[in-house]
């Protein structure tokens, strides 16, 4: 079966639910306590995932079940929606749009794109946002999250971040890192940019997407002295890119004592 005579219908439907998306969103920020809109938005996703699906559009596909995932957690954990949330589906609306309506035969069955994959898990992020409610905040010792691909990287920033007072966490995946990060708590996560599973720069952004990581330090390390890799760092939310392996870096060194000084004041 030839399924490109089916992509111009898709794209159709589609496009009117995401209208209706869009509507319905502005709709459940005048009340978020209605779950009216949380259903009919979260139909429309699953509806779009479905066609998605059946054309083999992975990227559609892929976006749509992180923003129906995202829709899950609002009508089954009763979340009230929040303004980063907002945003963040409202930009969910528009890259959604985007790759519809440039869909055609050629994307259909084509691999991922990897900027989609990584909106798309800051997406899931925001889905997995929980309340943290930790007792002995003030006196429990600091923790970090630290992640490269470097084995040798990871020993040496691990010393660093011991010297410094933190418990220390450590691997070598940004998607691994991602789900610990979620499920547990940590005042600052040093990431590398070349991980496998998610890049430091898409680790960042998706951390930045959950409300409990919106104030938690983030730095990113890289060997590479490009001015433009620290632009993106800042665009995407870290407090500074250091310069990876070394055991004397100013901007952690002092990233790290603003962490414990804020903690013991």
């Amino acid at each position: 079966m030839d399924l490109t005579e089916f992509l111009g219908e898709f794209q159709l439907e589609a496009g009117e639910k995401l209208d209706l998306m869009a509507s319905q969103l502005l709709r459940l920020e005048r009340d978020v306590t209605n779950p009216l809109p949380v259903r009919e938005l979260f139909l429309a996703a699953h509806t779009i995932k479905g066609g998605a699906a059946m054309l083999r559009l992975t990227d559609v596909q892929v976006l749509a079940h992180a923003v129906e995932d995202l829709l899950s957690s609002f009508r089954d954990e009763e979340r009230a929606l929040d303004q980063p949330t907002a945003d963040l589906l409202f930009q969910s609306i528009d890259r959604l749009r985007a790759l519809i309506a440039t869909a055609s035969g050629d994307s259909m069955g084509a691999e991922s794109d990897p900027r989609v994959n990584g909106f798309a898990a800051q997406v899931r992020a925001n889905a997995r946002s929980r309340p943290r409610v930790v007792a002995d905040a003030a006196t429990r010792q600091p923790r970090a999250l630290l992640v490269d691909d470097s084995a040798t990287v990871r020993e040496l920033q691990r010393m660093l971040l011991e010297d410094a007072g933190f418990e220390v966490e450590a691997c070598d995946d940004g998607q691994v890192a991602l789900a610990r990060a979620l499920d547990d708590t940590f005042d600052v996560v040093v990431s590398g940019l070349n991980n496998a599973g998610l890049s430091g720069f898409d680790l960042c952004s998706a951390l930045r997407a959950n409300p409990a990581y919106h104030n938690v330090a983030i730095i990113l390390a890289s060997a590479d002295p490009d001015p433009d890799l620290a632009r993106r760092a800042s665009d995407c939310g870290a407090r500074a890119l250091v310069r990876k392996g070394t055991l004397h870096d100013e901007q952690l060194s002092q990233a790290l004592a603003e962490i414990s000084s804020a903690r013991a004041a």
